[in-house]
């Protein structure tokens, strides 16, 4: 398992649920051409080329081609597919009809394909939409403007890009868009190591460290060690290993007297940070990676005023397999055998060459 795995997880999920960990701007635009998307932000983003930022918030409009009313129930038809599901808990959210009636949020009924959606509105106004109308939450999952990307270019002081892999999103973006730039996440081979590069933060400005543990053999609760139950490739192969993951939250806490702030603020994290890698599986680079990572405590570590420092403790089970043992050159065709046998009594042997060839050498 390596720690640049579980850092860009964390760096790529966790600013879409706080923003303790990333600086973050309100764009005010987000249009696409091509497979570049332009982002506008309202003040000076002060990125450079080749830094990552978090895009969150977008959401990627379809267009409507048709939307009908008969007393209470709208019908809409899609340009292209849609991704709301019945029971799911959606609303239909729609804006830029000419018919205000037909802006805003409502209940949605039925989903009888993937182009068509039956919903509840007012029984008053317009039967049918005019004007752009457009259905803002509709898009599937993977066409979308959000996500970790690594900036492609500076155009002004307030606008850069980044490229996307859908060139069929509809531009502009819609919604309330931030961009959470600057990850405070790293890694290092030890804590210490971690805080003796930490730089001063301003206050609500935590990084978050990613420690790999030891990976510990386990031990079988019938049996004193693992070696006594894997004694040789004939038997059940069955060795596994613990690794331990430690996550590392640093916030600074020189304004506080107690550093109780920081306390509670960290087990407002636990959520979020269990949401982020909780369950989640990493390439663990042994035969068998399907083992997620699951929490196993969570706790202060240090504090001395300047700064509050918090554990969240993670394990993931890695099985090793056969790949992961020493095999012997099994592939070598046996050709001759010896074979030299004493007696129980006296210093006398008995020798045998067995020739294996169909034709004898």
């Amino acid at each position: 398992m390596r720690a640049s795995d579980i850092v860009s997880q964390i760096a790529t999920v966790l600013p879409k649920l706080v923003d303790d960990f990333t600086d973050s701007l309100t764009v005010t635009s987000l249009s696409r051409s091509g497979l570049v998307a332009t982002a506008t932000t309202s003040t000076p983003h002060a990125l450079t080329v080749g830094l990552q930022v978090s895009i969150n918030g977008a959401q990627t409009p379809i267009e409507i081609s048709s939307l009908v009313r008969v007393g209470i129930m709208a019908t809409m038809t899609t340009a292209t597919d849609h991704d709301l599901t019945e029971n799911a808990g959606f609303n239909v959210q729609i804006e830029g009809a000419s018919e205000a009636e037909f802006n805003g949020s409502f209940t949605l009924l039925r989903v009888p394909n993937r182009r068509t959606i039956v919903f509840q509105v007012s029984d008053s106004g317009a039967t049918s939409v005019t004007g752009s109308p457009l259905l803002i939450n509709g898009s599937n999952g993977f066409a979308t403007y959000n996500g970790l990307f690594e900036v492609a270019s500076i155009t002004t002081a307030t606008t850069f890009t980044y490229s996307v892999t859908n060139s069929t999103m509809y531009t502009q973006a819609r919604g309330t868009i931030t961009a959470r730039t600057n990850p405070r996440v790293s890694s290092a081979v030890t804590i210490e190591r971690s805080l003796d590069g930490y730089t001063k933060q301003n206050i609500n400005k935590a990084w978050l460290f990613v420690v790999l543990g030891d990976a510990l053999a386990s031990k079988n609760r019938n049996i004193d060690i693992d070696a006594t139950d894997n004694i040789q490739r004939g038997n059940y192969f069955n060795q596994r290993l613990i690794q331990n993951v430690g996550l590392y939250v640093v916030i600074p806490a020189s304004a506080e007297i107690a550093g109780r702030q920081a306390r509670d603020r960290c087990e407002e994290l636990l959520s979020p940070i269990c949401q982020t890698v909780l369950a989640a599986k990493f390439p663990s680079l042994v035969e068998n990676s399907n083992n997620p990572l699951m929490i196993t405590s969570h706790g202060l570590h240090d504090y001395n005023t300047a700064y509050y420092v918090h554990q969240y403790n993670f394990e993931a089970t890695l099985q090793l397999g056969e790949s992961d043992i020493y095999t012997p050159d099994d592939s070598v065709a046996f050709r001759d055998i010896g074979l030299t046998q004493g007696f129980d009594i006296g210093p006398g042997t008995i020798s045998t060459e067995i020739d294996l060839d169909d034709e004898p050498l």
